[in-house]
């Protein structure tokens, strides 16, 4: 059974980094993808709370790996060339989203047609499979705590546990905040079309160059 302090202390890791490092690295993603996408407060809630739920299965997905076999798995999977390609398909997934947001229902493309459709989003596994891309991008918080799993736990349950417990952590951030208020921000801009349009092309550009920015790092 994992250590109970060592459970609570790596919570408040996970809760400290998501104020800070992780809420800077997300909340540009967020924001434009939530305010270009969703209507109502509570669309922007869940949608920046399944993002968070994703990266939360991530880590403990990973601190159970880290946990069972540890450093020879850490070189592996966060060595340059996967980091490279992890980097790239996050991405390249955000280019395409802020594409979608600036162009709409005129994307001929079948995976961007499905996109621009309401109902889809209500499903969101296209904000889940953001949150999977993003909890799997190497930055430097991650991999310490990653690396500190890897020497205190013992199997695979604890390093879980330890995952789990950085995950809840990182999710009870101002994120779900940014999440809520990104439509209304948008709402704002509703009664009047050429406001709106900017806004969202604003936003459409910024995930667009973020992605770009992914990419060439």
């Amino acid at each position: 059974m994992a250590d109970f302090g060592k459970l609570i202390y790596i919570f408040i890791q996970g809760f400290t980094l998501g104020m800070g490092p992780c809420l800077l690295v997300c909340a540009p993603i967020l924001f434009p993808y939530i305010a270009g996408t969703r209507q109502g407060w509570k669309e922007g809630l869940r949608a920046a709370l399944v993002f968070s739920l994703a990266r939360m299965v991530v880590y403990s997905l990973l601190g159970g790996v880290m946990g069972y076999i540890g450093f020879y798995l850490f070189n592996l999977f966060y060595n340059q060339t996967w980091g490279r390609v992890i980097w790239a398909l996050a991405g390249l997934f955000i280019a395409i989203a802020g594409l979608q947001i600036i162009i709409g229902k005129k994307i001929e493309n079948p995976f961007c047609r499905y996109l621009s459709q309401r109902e889809a989003y209500k499903n969101d596994w296209g904000m889940f499979l953001l949150g999977i891309l993003i909890g799997l991008t190497p930055c430097l918080p991650l991999l310490l705590v990653l690396t500190e799993i890897m020497f205190i736990a013992q199997n695979f349950f604890q390093g879980l546990l330890y995952g789990a417990a950085f995950g809840v952590g990182t999710l009870l951030s101002p994120l779900l905040l940014v999440g809520a208020l990104a439509p209304i921000i948008n709402l704002k801009f509703k009664h009047r079309e050429k406001l709106s349009l900017l806004f969202n092309n604003l936003c459409g550009i910024m995930l667009i160059l973020f992605g770009f920015y992914l990419i060439l790092r």
